[in-house]
C-alpha cells in the first residue's frame, strides 16, 4: 500500500503558560528553562480533555490504514494458544501453576488435584487435568485487575495475593485460604470477597509478600495513605505525578486490620530508601532487609534472628553491608553460613559466602567471576547444589554447581535463547522454562535424584512440556546473531529474526535490563504479514554485559543504536530510510540526534522524555538535574528539550496509558505538545496515543496487548508504505 497522506498543522492545540524553572549549572552558573506544558503534569479536566482530543486525533489516522483491521485479526488468531508456566510444589501439598487457554485476558493459578506432579502427555488443562484455584478474570469484567504479588503461607492454608487495577504499581493485599478457590461455579461469575478473609491490606507498591514460617502473618512494604486513590474497589490508583517517598516496611498478623500492624523500619532522613525483606527458606531464622536508595545496582544488607528478636522497630539489626558499595542478595543459608549473588570488585558477578559465626565477617568468593559472562541468576535447589544462570553474549547457559562451587554439568548445552529456574530448595526437582524468538517455550524437568544415582544428565533431564502455536510456523522464520561496530569502535552483537526483507529494530538502554530473546507472536506476524526482518541490538546500558558504565553511557546508547541502523542499510538487510525502531527514551533521543532520513518511522513507547523532571530515585541512571553538574550532561540530552528546528523528523507515535505511575504519562504528553508545536509543518506525523485504564504495561490485558501491537505495528506498516503479502495466513 501506500503510505498514509499527512495533511500538516492541524494538531488539537495545548495552551502554552510562561511557567519557568530555575536550575543550576557549572558552566552557566544558572539557566532559566521554559517549561509551557508543565500543566500536562498534573491529573485537571484540562489535562484530560488535551489528552482525549490528541487520542482521537490519533485514532483516526491509525484507522486510515486499510490493513490495520487484518492485522490485529492475524495477530489475535496467532496469539490464540495455550500457554503456560513451569510447576511448583506448595506447602499444602499440591502443584500450582499459571494457565491461560489462549486469549484469556489474565493468566489463571491452577493447580493439582493431590500430591502428585500432573501428565500433560496425554491431556492438558482443557482437557481436565489440574482445576482452577484462582481465576483473576473473575476480578473484573474487562480484564484489567491483575494479581500484583502472590505468597503461600508455610503451614499450606493461606494464600495472599495483591491486586492492581488498571496497570498501577500500586496494588491491595487480600488472604485467602486454599481451601476455598476463586473459580467460576457453573459457569457462573463469583465474588472474590465472598469467600476470602477480612485482610484489606492498601497503598503497596514495590514490594513483595513474605510470610514468616509460623503462618501468622507476612511482611510487606507500602507507602503513606493516599485519598486520592478511594476505595480499594476503584481504580483511582496509579494517575498522580508524585514522587514515592516515605516508603515504610510493616508486619501484618493475619485476622487484624491493617491499623494494627506492626512497623518495622523507616527513615524521615532517607525519604527514597526502599525495604526489601526475605526470610530463610530452609529454617525460618533469619530476616534479611535489602535497603535501596535508587535504581543503581547497590544496597545495603542487615540481618535480624526472628528467634531473638520480637518484631517491630526495635529489632537488633546486623548490618553486614552497611555502604551503597555494591548488590548483595541472599541466595540462601545453612545456618549461620549465607551465600550471596554480587558485584563486589566484580562487574559480571560473582557468589560470595559470609558465617555470621565469623567475628569478621569475612567474604569469601565461592564461585568466581567471569569476564566474558554475567552471572544473572542463581536458584539454590536440593540439600545442596546451585542452579545457575549465565548470560554469555546475551544467550543463556544452564549449570548445576555444588553450594562448595564445583561445576557440575552444564543442562541444555544446545538451548539457545532465555532460561528461566524454578524449585524451592526443599525440592528434588526444578524445572526450566526456556523460550527464544522462535520458541514459543519448553519446560524442562531436573531430578536431582535420578542424576546423584547415576551421574547421568539423560536420565535427570526431561522436556516436561512444550508450547504449540497456531497460525505460526517456526521454521518459517530464522534468528541469528550479528556484530557490529559502534561509533567509538566497540562492538555490539545484535539478533536478527528474518522472514523476508523489510526491519525493525528494538532497543533497550536506559536501566540496567536485558532485553532478552522472547518469543512474540505480534511480531512474528508483522515480519510474515509485510516480509520483513526484526533486529534487536543489545546496546549498551542494559545488563547483558554487566554495568560497568553508569550515566554517561547514555550517548553511547544512542550511538549503538545508530549505529545499528547504519549496519542494516550498509549490508543491504534494510533499504536506506526503511528502518523504523522501537522504543522509550532511546527513541525520543535517536530521532533528535540522528541525521535525516536515518530513520523511516519511530515508535516510543511510555519513554522518559523529560530528563529534568525524573524520579529521584532514578538519578543513579540518568543524573540528577539539580546537580550543577549532572545538569550540563541531561539538558543537552533530554529528548523534550532538544527538538530540532533545523530538519524533518520521521513519522513518530509515542504511546502511554493513563495509569502508569512508573514513567508518569507526563512525559509522552509534553513531548507530544512540544513536537506539535515545534513542528506544525513536519512532513510526517507526530502523533500520540493514550491508552486508557492501563499501566507501564505489567498486568495489561492480552486483548489491550493485542490492540496495542496492531496499533504500533500497523503505523510501521502505513508510514512505511508496505505491502501486505498475499500468502501471510498459509
Amino acid at each position: 500500500m501506500a503510505p498514509t497522506p499527512w495533511t500538516t498543522n492541524r494538531y488539537p492545540e495545548a495552551r502554552r503558560s510562561d511557567h519557568v524553572d530555575v536550575y543550576k549549572s557549572e558552566k552557566h552558573e544558572e539557566v532559566r528553562v521554559a517549561d509551557p506544558y508543565q500543566w500536562l503534569e498534573e491529573n485537571t479536566e484540562e489535562t484530560d480533555k488535551w489528552t482525549s482530543a490528541q487520542d482521537a486525533f490519533t485514532r483516526t489516522y491509525l484507522d486510515k490504514n486499510p490493513d490495520r483491521i487484518k492485522l490485529e485479526q492475524e495477530i489475535r488468531a496467532n496469539t490464540d494458544y495455550e500457554k503456560f508456566s513451569a510447576p511448583v510444589l506448595k506447602y499444602d501439598g499440591k502443584w500450582y501453576w499459571y494457565y491461560n487457554s489462549g486469549l484469556q485476558a489474565q493468566s489463571a493459578l491452577y493447580r493439582s488435584t493431590d500430591e502428585k506432579l500432573p501428565d500433560f502427555s496425554k491431556a492438558s488443562e482443557g482437557s481436565g487435568v489440574g482445576e482452577v484455584y484462582f481465576d483473576p478474570n473473575l476480578l473484573s469484567e474487562d480484564g484489567t485487575a491483575a494479581l500484583a504479588a502472590t505468597a503461600f503461607s508455610h503451614d499450606g492454608k493461606y494464600y495472599a495475593y495483591g491486586i492492581s487495577l488498571s496497570g498501577s504499581d500500586f496494588y491491595t493485599v487480600y488472604v485467602r485460604e486454599t481451601s476455598k478457590p476463586l473459580a467460576a461455579v457453573n459457569g457462573k461469575r463469583v465474588d472474590h470477597s465472598e469467600s476470602r478473609l477480612t485482610e484489606e491490606i492498601r497503598f503497596v507498591k514495590f514490594s513483595s509478600i513474605v510470610w514468616t514460617h509460623n503462618s501468622k502473618g507476612f511482611f510487606y512494604q507500602r507507602f503513606p495513605s493516599r485519598e486520592s486513590h478511594g476505595l480499594a474497589t476503584e481504580d483511582k490508583a496509579g494517575t498522580e505525578t508524585t514522587d514515592d517517598k516515605d516508603a515504610m516496611l510493616y508486619y501484618h498478623k493475619l485476622g487484624t486490620p491493617q491499623s494494627e500492624d506492626i512497623l518495622v523500619m523507616k527513615d524521615a532522613e532517607h525519604r527514597e530508601w526502599m525495604w526489601g525483606v526475605n526470610v530463610s527458606e530452609l529454617d525460618g531464622r533469619y530476616l534479611f532487609l535489602s535497603v535501596s536508595r535508587d535504581t543503581a545496582r547497590k544496597n545495603l544488607l542487615w540481618v535480624a534472628d526472628l528467634q531473638e528478636n520480637e518484631i517491630g522497630q526495635n529489632m537488633k539489626w546486623e548490618k553486614l553491608i552497611d555502604e551503597f558499595e555494591a548488590e548483595y542478595d541472599v541466595i540462601a543459608n545453612d545456618g549461620t553460613k549465607l551465600y550471596l549473588r554480587t558485584n563486589e570488585n566484580a562487574p559480571q558477578y560473582k557468589i560470595i559466602t559470609i558465617d555470621l559465626s565469623d567475628p569478621k565477617r569475612t567474604h569469601v568468593d565461592l564461585i568466581p567471576e567471569q569476564k566474558d559472562a554475567l552471572l544473572d541468576n542463581v536458584v539454590a535447589v536440593g540439600k545442596d547444589k546451585f542452579v545457575v544462570v549465565y548470560k554469555r553474549n546475551v544467550i543463556d547457559e544452564i549449570y548445576l554447581y555444588t553450594m562448595t562451587g564445583e561445576q557440575v554439568t552444564r543442562i541444555a548445552p544446545s538451548f539457545v535463547g532465555t532460561a528461566e529456574v524454578y524449585s524451592r530448595r526443599s525440592l528434588s526437582d526444578f524445572f526450566v522454562s526456556m523460550f527464544s524468538f522462535t520458541n514459543p517455550g519448553i519446560i524442562g524437568r531436573f531430578n536431582l535424584d535420578s542424576f546423584e544415582s547415576v551421574s547421568s544428565l539423560d536420565s535427570a533431564w526431561s522436556i516436561y512440556r512444550t508450547t504449540l502455536v497456531n497460525g505460526l510456523d517456526a521454521e518459517e522464520f530464522t534468528a541469528e546473531q550479528v556484530w557490529y561496530e559502534s561509533k567509538d569502535g566497540t562492538r555490539v552483537p545484535m539478533f536478527l529474526v528474518r522472514h523476508s526483507s523489510t526491519k525493525k529494530m528494538y532497543g533497550y538502554g536506559g536501566f540496567s535490563i536485558s532485553i532478552n530473546p522472547s518469543f512474540s507472536p505480534a511480531i512474528l506476524t508483522f515480519l510474515k504479514s509485510y516480509g520483513a526482518v526484526f533486529a534487536m541490538p543489545n546496546i549498551r546500558g542494559g545488563a547483558e554485559f554487566g554495568k560497568t558504565y553508569q550515566r554517561f553511557i547514555q550517548i553511547n546508547v544512542f550511538n549503538d543504536f545508530i549505529a545499528a541502523t547504519e549496519y542494516l542499510v550498509k549490508n543491504k538487510i534494510a533499504a536506506a530510510g526503511k528502518v523504523a525502531i522501537n522504543g522509550g527514551l532511546l527513541i525520543g533521543a535517536c530521532v533528535n540526534i540522528a541525521p535525516e532520513g536515518t530513520f523511516g518511522a519511530g515508535v516510543a513507547e511510555v519513554g522518559v522524555m523529560d530528563l529534568l523532571k525524573v524520579r529521584k530515585s532514578w538519578t543513579a541512571d540518568y543524573g540528577d538535574p539539580h546537580n550543577p553538574h549532572d545538569f550540563d550532561f541531561i539538558h543537552p540530552i533530554s529528548p523534550l528539550h532538544n527538538v530540532p528546528t533545523d530538519k524533518s523528523l520521521p513519522p513518530l507515535l509515542l504511546m502511554t496509558a493513563d495509569h502508569d505511575d512508573r514513567v508518569v504519562p507526563l512525559h509522552s504528553f509534553k513531548l507530544a505538545a512540544t513536537l506539535q508545536h515545534t513542528l506544525p509543518d513536519n512532513p510526517h506525523p507526530l502523533l500520540i496515543r493514550i491508552d486508557k485504564k492501563a499501566g507501564h504495561g505489567a498486568g495489561k490485558a492480552t486483548e489491550k496487548r493485542i490492540q496495542d501491537a496492531a496499533d504500533k505495528w500497523g503505523f510501521v506498516a502505513q508510514v512505511l508504505g508496505l505491502k501486505w503479502q498475499d500468502d501471510a495466513r498459509t
